[in-house]
């Protein structure tokens, strides 16, 4: 390892990332990147000018990389000390969540033709749809297949190639992510897909889910919203999360640990975005629709921020809705507070005029917000229900999601007296 990483945007040079002690990272812009005409800061936190803290780079970069026992995992295999951002980052840093490009200094990305891609067999998924702790392994022993996605669920980037599933190489992006069974967590590929599918129906943006059938479990087959196809060609998308745009490491996502809550997710909206009145409203429809469907994991990773061709971000279609009340192991308390409680059963109408606060909007305006999804979540959960098991088949979520969806609407419609 040389100790420098160079950072690419579609085979320009952006900057480096030196290696500091006990794995930190130091990023600095190349001064070719900041005199560009058609350069632009890769996160919020980290202004062209060079004006940021080296925490600042090494967060954002950190919060591109695995978490919890998946990191864990291809730490061991790869033979990286968990602690090594810097290692893990040189290893894995060839396809990251939007449009950069980390490689060791002095090898760029480069474009083969034809694009080099591995078939996956039917026999491989399976064997890998259990998310067992010992299945990385047969990923991690194939050279450069890339593991780069944070967060702490089991997930492999993927192309699609007409019906089959294929490993990009090189430097081909990703167009897909698969998202695997969790041991601990019963049907959680099904639950992911029947929430992002409600999500869609009652108008929110959410990414498109899948399933996949394997002679073992389900895999989660999702689209990638940080890729443009441009005449036949897979372009990268330049995104960020709300801990990447804030310069908070993953270790502090939580509101209760000191990371972002609503407010200031609202107010990186309202300065930065393009259309921050819809995205504003999107925001607070994420808020309450999590509140419905006992999603209690919600949190700032979970928040992105994509860029158009401009530069210009907006935010981004909602991931990683899950009913987290499905599973007794996971804490009901919520991931951001609704302006004075975690709690969910504890919703009040003080809470939603503070709520009303946070958005500068009048009350009147967020309880007709509430009271609209509300009542179109329980218009639209026996559809999607049917349109779930027309697409994937039955499943065990289809009977417990809904009822547990249904009480949680009706109990913060009885505290709200709607």
């Amino acid at each position: 390892m040389t100790g420098v990483l160079e950072v690419f945007h579609r085979q320009r040079l952006v900057g480096t990332i030196r290696e500091g002690e006990s794995g930190g990272m130091h990023f600095a812009y190349s001064p070719g990147w900041q005199s560009s005409p058609a350069a632009f800061p890769v996160s919020l936190s980290l202004p062209l000018t060079g004006t940021f803290s080296a925490a600042a780079g090494h967060n954002f970069f950190a919060n591109l990389l695995p978490e919890g026992n998946a990191r864990e995992q291809i730490c061991r295999e790869l033979r990286i000390s968990q602690g090594n951002d810097f290692g893990l980052l040189a290893a894995l840093g060839g396809d990251c969540a939007g449009a950069l490009t980390v490689v060791l200094a002095g090898t760029p990305p480069t474009s083969p033709h034809p694009p080099l891609c591995e078939p996956l067999t039917e026999s491989e998924l399976a064997a890998w749809s259990t998310g067992a702790s010992n299945a990385l392994g047969f990923f991690s022993e194939r050279k450069r297949v890339r593991l780069s996605l944070a967060g702490a669920q089991h997930k492999l980037p993927v192309c699609i190639d007409g019906e089959r599933i294929v490993l990009p190489r090189g430097e081909i992006p990703s167009t897909h992510i698969l998202k695997f069974a969790s041991p601990a967590y019963s049907h959680l590929p099904e639950n992911e897909a029947f929430v992002s599918l409600l999500a869609r129906h009652v108008g929110l943006p959410a990414v498109e889910v899948r399933l996949l059938k394997t002679a073992n479990r389900s895999i989660a087959l999702i689209e990638r919203y940080d890729r443009q196809w441009v005449e036949g060609d897979c372009r990268r998308l330049h995104q960020e999360d709300f801990c990447q745009a804030l310069g908070i490491p993953a270790s502090r996502k939580y509101e209760q640990e000191g990371g972002p809550g609503l407010r200031e997710c609202f107010e990186v909206i309202q300065r930065h975005c393009s259309y921050p009145l819809r995205d504003l409203r999107n925001l607070l429809r994420w808020a309450l629709l999590n509140l419905l469907v006992g999603n209690a994991d919600a949190h700032a990773k979970n928040l992105a921020l994509l860029y158009d061709s401009e530069g210009k971000p907006g935010l981004a279609p909602f991931y990683d809705l899950v009913c987290t009340r499905n599973y007794r192991r996971v804490s009901r308390e919520l991931a951001m507070s609704l302006r004075g409680t975690r709690d969910p059963d504890r919703f009040t109408e003080r809470h939603l005029g503070s709520l009303a606060e946070v958005f500068g909007w009048r009350r009147a305006m967020v309880a007709d917000e509430l009271r609209q999804l509300s009542d179109t979540l329980e218009q639209q959960l026996a559809m999607t229900v049917e349109v779930f098991r027309t697409s994937f088949g039955d499943s065990p979520m289809l009977e417990r999601l809904p009822l547990i969806i249904r009480r949680q609407v009706r109990r913060v419609r009885s505290q709200l007296r709607f």
